[in-house]
């Protein structure tokens, strides 16, 4: 008899995003169960075999799926989980058609750096347990809205206090390289994260990223930033192509980054050269949509080449301040143009993969996490058909159900 602490049982469709345990791509069992014990999985099967297969611990709790879908937890790859203040006022303005003001992303640095760590933690507390209601079980939080080494360490310190309160697996990413800040030579502030804030972050993140775009930094200002991290033992990852075609697909590839994110625009040959490497392709529709950008033929390129795929929120006060996964799943579908099957498997197994978290997360098999979704629908189909509607009903992170 296998141990168990908590069964799900009477689920109607478990997508468990392991093709080897069920039918297709997303490996889907139905009338299933899924048992588990000190938060993981240790059982999966047909719901009428539970009862002879398991033994109950005293204190085990059961829920009843009532016919439902059930998921893998979703994993967010790429979030901005702290920041100060709204801009939604410039997302209005942008809304009217009226040109670009309001200050931008230094807007958000002056009033991030002028909140103190107690007030930020207590922010992004409200911000996880949102992500958790919205079927968020594991997610990225990068700094990058401090822009000098003070601030930028006190968003990750926070991240990090975050990471040890909450059920939901929680992986800092230092983001110094996504603009200069204003006043300052460009030049001059990589200069600082190259030698300052690099290495004195080392123990504060697992990931550092750097912005190849217009606007941001040059290529060959990125791949100094992501040289001296990886020397230095961080992972990597590369924003890239969000605004327009350029270099950074292959400067990820070059560094073995674990992904490059966004790729609204692609130059010819980019996704066969993404399909050929392991680095995962975040797509992060909420932006591409809110900032109309072309983003439609690029995510269907990625996935005709056979790349590595990933969905994510990009949850930031400026273009997507969103922590709705089903809605960008929706938008993944009908307005990138991704399948339902592709479009929930970079939700879920693709996050993981793009966090280096795919042997703890993402999928629903022996070993992993106990990280499920109960949703007010029978089939996963019905998240890009109901659009916008967070369709999940329940939430058991780490093998509990949440509140």
């Amino acid at each position: 008899m296998i141990e168990a602490d908590l069964v799900v049982h009477d689920i109607g469709q478990l997508v468990t995003c392991e093709p080897s345990q069920g039918e297709g791509t997303l490996g889907i069992l139905e009338n299933a169960a899924v048992a588990a014990r000190g938060g993981h999985v240790v059982w999966v099967g047909p719901s009428g075999r539970w009862q002879w297969r398991l033994e109950m611990s005293p204190d085990a709790r059961l829920v009843d799926a009532h016919g439902g879908c059930v998921l893998p937890g979703f994993v967010d790859a790429h979030t901005h989980l702290l920041w100060s203040g709204s801009r939604a006022d410039e997302h209005a303005a942008r809304m009217r058609g009226q040109p670009y003001w309001g200050g931008g992303i230094m807007r958000t640095v002056r009033l991030t750096r002028a909140t103190g760590e107690d007030e930020l933690i207590e922010v992004g507390r409200k911000r996880l347990r949102s992500f958790l209601r919205h079927g968020v079980t594991a997610l990225e939080a990068k700094s990058g809205f401090g822009l000098s080494a003070p601030c930028e360490e006190m968003l990750l310190r926070s991240a990090g206090r975050l990471a040890e309160e909450t059920p939901q697996k929680l992986v800092p990413t230092f983001y110094g390289a996504h603009v200069a800040p204003d006043g300052t030579d460009p030049e001059e502030y990589l200069a600082e994260v190259r030698e300052d804030m690099l290495p004195r972050f080392r123990s504060l993140a697992q990931f550092c990223d750097a912005w190849c775009d217009p606007g941001a930094f040059s290529a060959t200002q990125c791949r100094s930033v992501l040289q001296k991290a990886m020397d230095l033992g961080y992972q990597l990852k590369v924003h890239a192509s969000q605004l327009a075609p350029g270099e950074g697909p292959k400067l990820a590839v070059d560094l073995g980054a674990t992904s490059v994110d966004h790729l609204n625009y692609l130059r010819d040959g980019d996704a066969r050269l993404l399909a050929e490497s392991a680095v995962v392709c975040v797509v992060c529709p909420g932006t591409t949509v809110n900032l109309n950008l072309e983003g439609e033929g690029s995510a269907r390129a990625l996935a005709a080449a056979g790349c590595q795929m990933a969905i994510a929120t990009d949850f930031n006060p400026g273009t997507s301040c969103s922590e709705n996964m089903c809605l960008m799943i929706g938008l993944a579908c009908l307005e990138l143009g991704l399948s339902p099957e592709d479009a929930l498997r970079g939700a879920t197994l693709g996050g993981a993969r793009a966090l280096r978290l795919q042997r703890q997360c993402g999928s629903v098999r022996l070993g992993k996490r106990c990280d499920l979704l109960l949703l007010d629908a029978e089939t996963y189909l019905e998240i890009p058909y109901r659009l916008g509607v967070n369709l999940v009903e329940r939430v058991i992170c780490q093998g509990v159900l949440a509140d």
